[in-house]
């Protein structure tokens, strides 16, 4: 695999649970993957595989939730969701873009907020 494919590193992600209306983005859904296979966000963090375009990462804070994406260069196109019965709202879609050089971040900070990533605010 390319470094230039490699998802290690800080992605600002969007999220919409259910695939309806605007995705979401907030400082629960700012990742960062490191190449030693783990990856962390403000609540927590998990595990992530890569194999060529194709990545996936789980929660250790939210069983049996998923999120596998398309990769390329600078953005990460995918679904998530729960593979198991009765979790509700179940699935979504999401989109996430490479964080940009230092300095950049400070655009997209964000008061702590409900875990998007996890489902939808309730």
């Amino acid at each position: 695999m390319s470094t230039a494919s490699s998802i290690v590193g800080t992605w600002y992600g969007y999220v919409a649970w259910g695939c309806s209306g605007a995705p979401v983005q907030n400082a629960s859904t700012t990742w960062t993957f490191k190449a030693d296979g783990s990856w962390s966000y403000e609540f927590g963090g998990g595990r992530w595989i890569q194999v060529e375009g194709l990545v996936a990462w789980n929660f250790k804070n939210a069983a049996n939730l998923v999120y596998t994406a398309n990769v390329t260069l600078n953005a990460l196109d995918g679904i998530m969701g729960y593979p198991v019965s009765g979790s509700s709202p179940g699935t979504g879609c999401f989109y996430a873009v490479r964080q940009k050089p230092a300095g950049a971040a400070a655009e997209h900070a964000a008061a702590k907020e409900h875990d998007l990533s996890l489902g939808p605010h309730k």
